[in-house]
C-alpha cells in the first residue's frame, strides 16, 4: 500500500508527464509505475478526457481539500501534514492538479483501484444550491418577495424605513413605513436564506425553512423576537434593553453577543460564540459561556463544550459534518436543495465527517457522501434515493 509521500510523488510524476516535463530518471520511474497495473494506466488515460477532467475539477472546487487529504491519511495510517501545499501546485495545469487535490479519490485509484460508485448518469440532471430569497410579511399585511435585487422605501418622515441590497434586508433606525403596530415576519423557503439588520443594529442570518417574527418597533424595556428554524445573531449591545429570542418553549436573553439557534426538530441547540447568554426553559435559567452549547429536549437542558464552527458553518457557506448520522446530513440537503429524501434499506448508525461548500451542486455533494460512506445515491426529478442495500 502506498504511503502519503509515495502518493504525492506519484501525483507529481503524473503532473509532469501531462506537461511533458519528466526528466530521464523520472520517466523511468513513471513507466515502472505505469506498467505495474492496468488501473494505473487507466487513471492516466482518464485525464485525457477533457469533459471528465472538468467534471472532476468542479467537484474539487466544492470539496475541502485539506479535510479530504486528512481523511486519506487516516485511512493509510500516516500522520497528516498540518497544511496541504495547495499554493505550490498552482503552477501546474488545472487538470493535473486534481490528481493530488482529490485526496480520497486518488487514494482509491492508487491503493485500491476502486472508483466512486456514484451513478454518473445522474450528472445529466443536477440541482443547483439554494439562493438568497425570502418573503417579508409586514404588520400592515403587505407582502414582499425578496431576492438579490435592491430597493429602498422611505417612511412618512422622509427617512429610509426599509430596503434590501445584495441579499440583506435593512430597517432604518428612525424611518417608519407607517404607524401600524404589530409584528413583521421574515420567512425563508426551502433552498433559501437571507440576512437582516434590525432597527437596533442587530444582524441576523436566517437559514432555509425558517421564520423570524419581530415588532415594527421595539419597546423601551426589551427587544424580543420569535424564531422557528435556524438563525445566527450578532446582537447590538444595549444594557438597558436586553435582546430576547423565543423558540419552541425556550427563551434566550442577551445584552450583546454572537450565537446560533437551531430549532428545526424536537431537539433544539443554542451555541454561543462570544459574550454570554441566559437560557430559560420551564422557568429555570442557566448561563452559557463562549464555546458552550445548550441542547434542549423535552424540557431538559444539557450544556457542554462544543465545536462552535459546526453550528455556524452554514452561515459561512459550508456544510460541515462532524460525527453526523446520514439521516442528519440528508435533512440538511432536504432543506437546502428542496428535495425529497427516500431511504432504501435501514440507514446505518455510522457517523460521518466532511466539508463541502453550500454552493456545490447536489450531485457534487452526493459524490462526496458516496466516497465517504459507500451508500448509493440516485437523483430523479427532485427525489434523492439513498440505498443502504449494498
Amino acid at each position: 500500500m502506498e504511503t502519503q509521500n509515495n502518493i504525492k510523488q506519484t501525483a507529481e510524476l503524473i503532473i509532469k508527464f501531462l506537461k511533458n516535463e519528466l526528466s530521464p530518471q523520472e520517466k523511468k520511474d513513471f513507466e515502472l509505475w505505469l506498467n505495474a497495473s492496468a488501473d494505473n494506466r487507466a487513471l492516466v488515460e482518464s485525464f485525457r478526457n477533457t469533459e471528465t477532467v472538468q467534471h472532476e475539477l468542479n467537484y474539487i472546487a466544492a470539496v475541502d481539500i485539506n479535510k479530504g487529504w486528512e481523511e486519506v491519511s487516516k485511512q493509510i495510517q500516516v500522520k497528516p501534514a498540518k497544511t496541504f501545499a495547495w499554493n505550490k501546485l498552482t503552477k501546474y495545469s488545472a487538470a493535473a492538479v486534481l490528481v493530488v487535490a482529490l485526496g480520497f479519490g486518488l487514494y482509491n485509484y492508487l491503493s485500491t483501484a476502486k472508483t466512486r460508485q456514484f451513478n454518473q448518469s445522474a450528472a445529466v440532471h443536477d440541482i443547483m444550491p439554494g439562493t438568497q430569497r425570502a418573503t417579508l410579511r409586514m404588520a400592515d399585511r403587505s407582502r414582499m418577495d425578496l431576492g438579490t435585487s435592491s430597493f429602498w422605501l422611505v417612511g412618512d418622515n422622509g427617512r429610509i424605513a426599509l430596503g434590501a441590497k445584495k441579499g440583506v434586508l435593512y430597517f432604518g433606525r428612525k424611518g417608519k413605513r407607517n404607524n401600524i403596530a404589530g409584528n413583521n415576519v421574515l420567512e425563508t423557503p426551502r433552498a433559501g436564506e437571507y440576512r437582516m439588520v434590525l432597527p437596533d443594529g442587530t444582524k441576523v442570518w436566517l437559514n432555509a425553512v425558517s421564520t423570524l417574527s419581530f415588532p415594527t418597533s421595539f419597546n423601551q424595556t426589551e427587544r424580543r423576537v420569535e424564531l422557528t428554524g435556524e438563525a445566527y445573531f450578532e446582537v447590538a449591545h444595549n444594557k438597558a434593553m436586553p435582546f430576547k429570542v423565543a423558540f419552541n418553549q425556550t427563551e434566550v436573553e442577551v445584552l450583546g453577543t454572537h450565537f446560533n439557534i437551531n430549532s428545526y426538530g424536537k431537539t433544539s441547540k443554542t451555541t454561543l460564540v462570544e459574550g454570554s447568554i441566559k437560557v430559560t426553559e420551564n422557568g429555570r435559567q442557566q448561563l452559557l459561556r463562549p464555546g458552550e452549547e445548550a441542547v434542549i429536549n423535552n424540557g431538559a437542558v444539557n450544556i457542554h463544550k462544543t465545536d462552535t464552527y459546526k453550528s455556524i458553518a452554514w452561515k459561512e457557506g459550508t456544510f460541515y459534518f462532524k460525527e453526523d448520522s446520514m439521516t442528519d446530513i440528508m435533512d440538511q440537503l432536504f432543506r437546502w436543495y428542496d428535495v425529497e429524501i427516500v431511504y432504501k434499506g435501514k440507514p446505518d448508525t455510522k457517523r460521518y465527517s466532511g466539508n463541502i461548500r453550500r454552493q456545490a451542486t447536489l450531485n457534487q455533494v452526493l459524490e462526496m457522501l458516496n466516497a465517504v460512506s459507500g451508500a448509493r445515491f440516485s437523483l430523479e426529478n427532485r427525489k434523492v434515493t439513498v440505498d443502504f442495500n449494498n
